[in-house]
Parts: C-alpha cells; sequence; structure tokens
C-alpha cells in the first residue's frame, strides 16, 4: 500500500509541470523534423554528380579499364586512356581530377592527382580504393555476372548486407536515434524526483512518516521510470501518426528495446545521485556522456570507429539501442541482437539494484 501512494506522488510530480513536459515531449519531436528534413540527402541513394572527367594510363580491355568502363563506375567518370605523358598534363592542368596508372599484376594503381583535390578526386580515390581492396579478378567477375567459386579466397570478400534490402530514411533514423537521446536525458527527471523525494524538505517529511524504507525508494524508482517511458512513447506514437517513420513489423521488440533504454538511463542518473548527493555533478555527468556516447555512436551522423575505439562503442547504451532496434526494423544478426538487449537490459538491472541497496542505507 505505501509502494502505490509512494509511486502515485512521485508519478504527479513529474507530470505536475505541463510546461516542462510539454517541452520534453516536443523537442525530440522538433529535433527530429529539423535533423530528418535537413539532412535527408545525405540518406539518399540518388546521386546527382556530373561525371569527372580522368586520365587512365592502361588499355580499355585490361582488367582497370573494364573495370573503369562498367555501367556502374562510369556514371562517376569520363576516362580518358592515354599514355602517362598525356595523363601528368591532364591532372596539372586541371583538365583530369585525377589519373590512374595500372602497374604489373599485383602491384597498386598509381594515382596521379592535382595540387588542390576536388570532391571528384575523392570520390576517384575511393573507388579506386574500393578496386584494389577486393582485387581486380574478384571485381570483374562479379560485375559479369561469373561464377567466384573458383577464384582464390583473398581475391574478393563478399559481405552480407545487415539491414536486408530496405535501408533507413533520415527521418527514420533521427526518430531512433533521437528518440533513444531523449529518453536517456530522461534520466534526470528521476534523479530530481530523488532529490525532491528523500533528500529535501519533503524528504525529511517523507522519512518521518511511517512508510518502510524499501516501499519509499522501489516507489519513486517505478514513478520515475513509468513517466520516462510514458514520453518516449508519446513521441514514438507521434512519429509514426504525423512523420509517417517507418518502425518495422516488430514493434514489440522495439517498444522493449526503448523500456531498457528507460531503465538504463533512470537507474544511472539515480545511481550518480545517490553516489555524489549533488545535483549539479549528476546533471554535467549526465549530460557529457549522453551527448558523447550519442555522437561516438552515431547518433548525429551515421560513422564507423575501427579498432579498440569501434569495440567499446558496441557497449554504449545508444548503440546497444540501436542495434536492436534497427536490427528488428530492417532484419538485423538476432544474435547479435540479443546480446545487445541482454546487455543493456542486465546493466540497467544492476545499477537500478544498487540505487535501490545504497538508497535505502541513505535512508536509515
Amino acid at each position: 500500500m505505501h509502494f502505490f501512494s509512494t509511486f502515485t506522488m512521485g508519478f504527479k510530480y513529474l507530470w505536475k509541470d505541463p510546461i516542462t513536459v510539454t517541452i520534453l515531449i516536443c523537442f525530440p519531436i522538433v529535433i527530429i523534423l529539423l535533423l530528418g528534413t535537413a539532412l535527408e540527402n545525405v540518406f539518399s541513394t540518388e546521386v546527382n554528380l556530373d561525371p569527372a572527367p580522368i586520365a587512365v594510363v592502361a588499355e580499355p580491355h585490361s582488367p582497370l579499364g573494364i573495370f573503369l568502363l562498367n555501367e556502374e563506375v562510369s556514371r562517376f567518370f569520363e576516362p580518358e586512356f592515354t599514355d602517362l605523358e598525356r595523363a601528368r598534363d591532364l591532372v596539372a592542368t586541371g583538365n583530369a581530377s585525377a589519373a590512374f596508372v595500372e602497374q604489373s599484376l599485383g602491384r597498386p594503381v598509381k594515382v596521379l592527382l592535382p595540387p588542390h583535390t576536388d570532391i571528384m578526386a575523392q570520390i576517384a580515390l575511393t573507388v579506386i580504393d574500393s578496386y584494389q581492396q577486393i582485387g581486380a579478378a574478384g571485381t570483374i567477375a562479379i560485375m559479369s555476372g561469373r561464377d567466384i567459386t573458383g577464384l582464390a579466397v583473398w581475391d574478393v570478400e563478399v559481405t552480407p548486407q545487415p539491414l536486408g534490402t530496405r535501408t533507413p530514411g533520415a527521418m527514420d533514423y533521427y526518430a531512433v536515434t533521437m528518440l533513444i537521446m531523449i529518453i536517456l536525458f530522461g534520466g534526470l527527471g528521476g534523479m530530481e524526483l530523488f532529490h525532491k523525494g528523500l533528500f529535501s524538505e519533503t524528504g525529511d517529511r517523507m522519512r518521518l512518516s511511517p512508510i518502510n524504507k524499501s516501499s519509499l525508494v522501489g516507489g519513486l524508482m517505478t514513478a520515475s521510470a513509468v513517466t520516462g517511458f510514458s514520453k518516449g512513447m508519446i513521441v514514438f506514437v507521434f512519429t509514426i501518426v504525423v512523420y509517417n517513420v517507418y518502425w518495422g513489423s516488430r514493434i514489440p521488440l522495439v517498444i522493449v528495446t526503448l523500456l531498457g533504454v528507460v531503465l538504463f538511463s533512470q537507474a544511472l542518473c539515480v545511481l550518480l545521485f545517490i553516489i555524489t548527493g549533488k545535483k549539479n555533478a549528476v546533471v554535467a555527468i549526465s549530460q557529457t556522456l549522453f551527448f558523447i556516447t550519442t555522437f561516438i555512436s552515431g547518433g548525429y551522423m551515421p560513422i564507423n570507429f575501427d579498432g579498440i575505439i569501434g569495440r567499446a562503442t558496441q557497449f554504449m547504451p545508444n548503440a546497444l539501442a540501436h542495434t536492436v532496434i534497427f536490427g528488428a526494423i530492417y532484419g538485423g544478426d538476432e544474435a547479435f541482437m540479443a546480446t545487445s538487449l541482454a546487455v543493456l537490459f542486465a546493466s540497467g538491472i544492476i545499477m537500478m539494484l544498487l540505487s535501490f541497496l545504497l538508497g535505502r542505507r541513505r535512508l536509515a
């Protein structure tokens, strides 16, 4: 009975200020609209670039020539097959964005660039790097539709598309990433509730009441989690009804993942407050942490890190939620999704238990 009384008090407290609640709900909605509209072209698969002139020191029927004349590659470039001297002259005079010099088998293609490279020169570098990474033989075999089973294993590496046949648009992408970030920041509301209900004048009166410590701490923690989840669901429904965001057919799994983010954020902020006892310190730590993890996890712009940083980002709350939600929507690796969801919930539950135990101790 005491638990429900404390829960009701905390829930009403977190919803009592209509201005604050409106801002917390409207802010992510506006951000999703702004980012989704402004960066729509970043997620577009359409390429509207005029072909760039390039010089090629090779024969048209050579492996490099066949590669550059392929329909998928030739739409970016207008190759001129010539000798080395003219290729250098074309690059030096700015009449070619780059020059490719095919060398003997097994040696990398030599690239000649002008002193001041433009975007097409960078694209040329990327294309030729891809050509050399997967191997000329494998490239030509794939483009011509031939069977590649007879090729050496190092000739070509086929990487499956992790997101299936459909890719997210800008609005779809930011609906997921911004909603996760806002839910993380919602944990500060749980921290504020703990401060108000346990360590303020109101908290003094509650501690002197006959409410047992477990009901007091548990009720406030549940109220903060339910409130954070409710606000997230309002934004979630809005993105579907108004923005027509695609959330896939596995909505229950998406909602469970959002609940995991709620538990993580609420538990982390409350735990930091119980340990430090200072609101300002928790706000500073949480805001810095959530902004950084959102950036590193690709919340503002899709990015990939290699090495240790890349592996570390997979265990950040944003990345864990991204893995499960994007996987549920677009068809990701089921085992990796299950592991990510388990890590997200486990970390949130562990911090929630620590908060519960430490909160009871501080009230003793």
